[in-house]
């Protein structure tokens, strides 16, 4: 290889080369964006719509499955889901891996447009929502002060949402409120009947009196005016004097005659509180590819400024805060790079017993990284927990082929070569060797860049970032490497061990390697022991697989908990709010936590976005709670335990049921639950009765928590049932009698009322003591074609009756999931604990009927499959690559021999570690397909080197397998020292990092045993060697 002779040659270019790369490198990482996650984009679109006071089942017939109907006909759809509430249709639409989610959602937008007409009237039109990681706020603030709510929130939106928007890389900085100002028109029925006027007269007069309308142009004297007709309201008073009708003797009937105008606030089935106050929530969002800690850091600086002209008694308190976890992270995972650095350094020094190869490899690993950067901000890709952890575990790697090249630099100085020839021919030996085993680990990290799916969005950064890493590193091997050690390393001709320059320094280095060969020498006699052995290893350690557990993602330390409450369906808002108040107080005594804010019930019928997040309440008889936390190094208790803690002081109130939200695993998952049971059929009462017998035969499944299904309750209806006989013969349709109930009790909105930049909603329905009862409803006034006043009991009758809180579909299937969470066991005994009491049961389940398992473990089935998938892609890309190196089919096979039996020392590492296999372990043994063959082909590569010289096969096997003793033993030790801070650590995000390290340093602890024994006795076989 003629590049080391080149640097060698030409040192300040070399020396300039390097330099370029580092100023490229520094501008890159300032232009790099920092994030927590890479910018996640689900193939998911919500489709929103609402329909105010209408029932699960009306909204499902009405709403629901027409729209999923339509939804089906977009390209690309792989799964509908739909979940129906009480005035809320939320479809969820999964399009496959790869698809362009702009065009498809541009695609059910035109499809949902032409729709429209068939939807009813009073139903909002469906907004589709595309979710993005990136679209969730960096920053989160709850507002308390001693302003009413309203005007607070109006100060916050004029003087602190308007400026924050205009900070480079804010999207969006948006304020939310329990209240919301209304212009109600409260009706009189009986004026209504005296005045014989119905209610959609007095809403068509409202909407036609409220109107500013362009009456064209007009010329005189040569000069254009505009005209306007201005029929706007001006003021609530205005509203009041409108003209609804006449009397008989032309009289004018006012508003006013018939009702009342009140300016007032939206009626809403909503509380929230930040630290127990009543306020305001601000939720700032970055544009996507902002770097969110500096764009945070931006909003705290202007927001500094903007609270000197602000009421001192306004308080901002931080409620969530990305940016802050960004920068722990990114702090510990750099730590723990630095760390691992530092370890590999001083081993590297003990080893060789010289501070100048030492200096060099230090020079190598920053060099190295400061080159990954521009291949970073070429690719497009931020700082984040997946690139920055690639670089971390990199970091042994990094060294790798610095030692091998400096150690044979090494050898030829101690065998009495100059510094120059020593470098050129030191590099220039194994520089073949290096570059096909740096090809190979990069290899293995091509599968994981193609993986479709949650799992390559998650792991194309971390092996991207290794892998132009180690390009770097191997850039770095052959040209900075050997032109320092040209320049600074010293030979050492003294003392004369066995005939060869020796240095003294070296004896022990010589005493090993005699000890390794007498030993190698043994098992060579005996391979076939030594290889039965082996192999039995590795079936003992198939047999364990099976009882180590698995799980998707390992738990994640968020410094954040959240609870999710459920009260009785039908429980006021006034009830849920009491019994949120009582959980606020106990979380306020838990020192660990910092900042409580509440929800109670749910906005969702005002504010159509909110429906789409599956956090939120679907109802007034839903709350949640989310509680800040201290920074973990200075908390008692883990998130989990404090978890656990909390459960076992909430109050045991009858009916309300407790749930603690992992969103964590919603972020790296996207499913909420670990345990997702879901029951298919179209009877609701026989999915209920289903649903209830498999919560009770699996209540009882060790480490199981808020067991619940979709159906727990019906809501308590009154169904009002029309005698359509009777209505026809007045010539009243069913739909006027439905919208009158609608507008008289939940009211209609008219129009609406201007006031400066801001409308709000003129709503018209009855007085209070006219709707507060179900007799009240039988009273309503309804006009018929005649002109006739009949009241609604004339012609209906009120049932009782009940109907579901929601309705769950999949695929045009109605379904009820059985969900739950786990705590204290993994996830797939869980399962096959769940899967044992309900074997049974599957089969006995009617026509039509059926049972499938999703959740968290359906993603953790599929991000297996896809890794075992990239593992065998891996481990046929690095024969390729061997097979390409040594001009052989035979000589790939006898180095990987090590891949599988590194399963060996994983199993042994995840043993000792307790750590069940996940995500993060199976991408760690997908690195292992490439890591472990490295020192093989070094090894094989020498021996064969030895071979072309003339040297005696058993003796070339011999030589090169001790020659080759020492850099194997470096590179092995580097790495797992290198990766050793993270597999130990347990600050934010090590709980991704963690089982990956172990893996590795595990699986390449026993690839290092077998490439020094069971590399030499495979080959010797294959090739026929005999050892006396």
């Amino acid at each position: 290889m003629k590049i080391p002779e080149f640097s060698v040659n030409r040192k300040v270019t070399t020396a300039m080369m390097a330099m370029i790369l580092v100023v490229l490198g520094f501008i890159s990482y300032t232009r790099l964006g920092l994030d927590f996650f890479p910018e996640l984009e689900f193939p998911t679109v919500s489709v929103v719509t609402t329909y105010s006071g209408a029932s699960p089942e009306d909204i499902e017939n009405t709403i629901t499955r027409p729209l999923e109907q339509v939804i089906n006909t977009v390209g690309n759809v792989k799964k509908v889901n739909s979940i129906t509430s009480e005035g809320v249709s939320v479809i969820m639409v999964e399009f496959e891996w790869g698809t362009n989610l702009d065009f498809a959602t541009q695609d059910i937008r035109e499809q949902l447009s032409q729709f429209r007409s068939f939807l009813p009237e009073e139903a909002s039109d469906p907004l589709v929502v595309k979710f993005n990681i990136s679209q969730f706020p960096i920053i989160f603030y709850g507002i308390t002060g001693n302003l009413p709510t309203l005007e607070l929130k109006d100060l916050i939106e004029d003087e602190v949402a308007r400026r924050l928007e205009r900070i480079e890389g804010v999207a969006s900085a948006q304020v939310f409120s329990m209240d919301e100002r209304e212009i109600l028109v409260e009706l009189d029925p009986a004026a209504l009947e005296a005045y014989k006027l119905s209610v959609d007269q007095i809403i068509a007069s409202l909407s036609l009196e409220n109107l500013n309308l362009p009456g064209g142009r007009v010329v005189e004297r040569q000069t254009e005016f505009l005209v306007r007709t201005l029929g706007e309201f001006q003021s609530v008073e205005d509203i009041q004097e409108v003209i609804v009708g006449v009397t008989s003797m032309g009289t004018p009937i006012y508003l006013r005659d018939v009702g009342e105008v009140r300016d007032t606030l939206k009626d809403f089935r909503y509380r929230a509180r930040i630290q127990g106050q009543k306020g305001v929530f601000l939720f700032v969002s970055k544009r996507s590819g902002a770097n969110t800690v500096l764009t945070t850091n931006a909003i705290k600086k202007e927001l500094a400024k903007i609270r000197e002209s602000l009421p001192p008694d306004i308080e901002f308190y931080v409620a969530m805060d990305q940016a802050d976890m960004i920068q722990k992270v990114i702090n510990r995972t750099a730590n723990n790079a630095l760390v691992g650095g530092i370890l590999a350094m001083i081993f590297i020094l003990v080893f060789l017993r010289n501070w100048r190869p030492t200096v060099t490899i230090f020079l190598a690993i920053p060099l190295s990284i400061i080159t990954t950067f521009i291949a970073f901000y070429l690719a497009g890709y931020t700082i984040n927990l997946m690139t920055l952890g690639g670089l971390a575990l990199g970091i042994g790697m990094l060294v790798d082929n610095a030692v091998v090249v400096i150690e044979n630099i090494f050898r030829h100085l101690e065998e009495g070569a100059d510094r120059e020839k020593a470098a050129k021919k030191g590099a220039s030996e194994v520089g073949m060797a290096i570059t096909a085993s740096t090809l190979t680990t990069i290899a293995v990290f091509f599968p994981m860049v193609f993986a479709r799916g949650i799992t390559g969005q998650l792991t194309r950064g971390l092996a991207l970032a290794i892998a132009f890493s180690l390009v770097s590193s191997l850039f770095v091997a052959l040209t900075v490497v050997p032109m320092v050690a040209s320049l600074i390393f010293k030979a050492n001709r003294n003392n004369q061990i066995n005939g060869s320059p020796e240095k003294k320094k070296s004896k022990r280095v010589h005493r090993m390697r005699e000890i390794y060969r007498g030993i190698l020498l043994r098992s060579l006699r005996r391979r076939r022991w030594v290889l039965a052995g082996v192999f039995g290893l590795f079936v003992i350690s198939l047999l364990i697989i099976p009882f180590m557990g698995t799980e998707f993602m390992p738990p994640m330390d968020r410094s954040m908990l959240i609870l999710s409450v459920k009260l009785p369906v039908g429980s006021t808002i006034e009830e849920t709010d009491r019994v949120l108040h009582m959980v606020e107080d106990i979380l306020a005594q838990e020192p660990d936590v910092q900042i409580v804010t509440a929800q109670a019930g749910s906005q969702a019928e005002d504010n159509p976005t909110e429906a789409a997040g599956e956090l939120n309440p679907t109802g007034p008889h839903e709350g949640i709670i989310w509680a800040g936390l201290v920074d973990k190094k200075n908390r008692q208790l883990s998130d989990l335990e404090l978890n656990e803690k909390i459960r076992a002081k909430l109050p045991s109130l009858e009916g309300v049921k407790f749930e603690v939200v992992d969103i964590g695993q919603m972020f790296m998952g996207g499913a909420r639950n670990p345990v997702e049971i879901k029951i298919f059929g179209q009877e609701i009462p026989l999915l209920k009765e289903i649903a209830e017998t498999i919560v009770s035969r699996i209540k009882d499944v060790e480490g199981l928590r808020d067991l619940k299904h979709s159906l727990s309750e019906a809501k308590p209806e009154y169904h009002l049932r029309i005698n359509r006989d009777e209505a026809s013969r007045l010539g009243i349709k069913v739909s006027q009698v439905a919208q009158t109930i609608q507008t008289a009790a939940l009211g209609r909105v008219a129009t609406r009322y201007r006031s400066g930049n801001e409308e709000y909603d003129i709503r018209v329905r009855f007085k209070e003591e006219f709707r507060d009862n179900l007799e009240d409803i039988l009273r309503i006034p309804i006009l018929t074609p005649t002109g006739q006043i009949i009241p609604v009991g004339q012609i209906a009758r009120l049932e009782p009756g009940e109907g579901p809180i929601k309705i769950t579909r999949e695929n045009q299937a109605r379904e009820v999931t059985v969900t739950a969470n786990i705590a204290g066991r993994d996830l797939g005994s869980v399962i096959q604990d769940i899967k044992a009491q309900l074997k049974d049961l599957e089969t006995q389940l009617p026509r039509g009927y059926f049972i499938e398992y999703g959740g968290q473990y359906e993603e953790m089935q599929d991000a297996f499959i896809i890794m075992a998938g990239a593992f065998l892609l891996a481990i046929l890309l690095v024969y390729m690559i061997m097979a390409s190196q040594f001009e052989s089919f035979l000589h790939p096979f006898v180095i990987m021999f090590t891949v599988p039996l590194s399963l060996i020392g994983v199993i042994i590492a995840l043993l000792i570690a307790g750590k069940p296999v996940s995500l993060p372990v199976l991408i760690g043994f997908v690195m292992l397909a490439g890591i472990a063959v490295n020192n093989g082909i070094v090894m094989v590569d020498y021996i064969n080197q030895l071979k072309r010289r003339g040297v005696e096969p058993a003796e070339a096997i011999l030589q090169g397998c001790t020659v080759r003793l020492r850099p194997v033993l470096i590179t092995a030790l580097t790495t797992i020292l290198g990766m050793l801070p993270m597999a130990l650590t347990t600050s934010e995000g090590a709980s991704f990092r963690a089982p990956m390290a172990i893996t590795v340093m595990g699986g390449l602890a026993a690839t290092t045993l077998l490439t020094l024994f069971v590399i030499p006795a495979i080959y010797s076989l294959v090739t026929r060697v005999k050892f006396r």
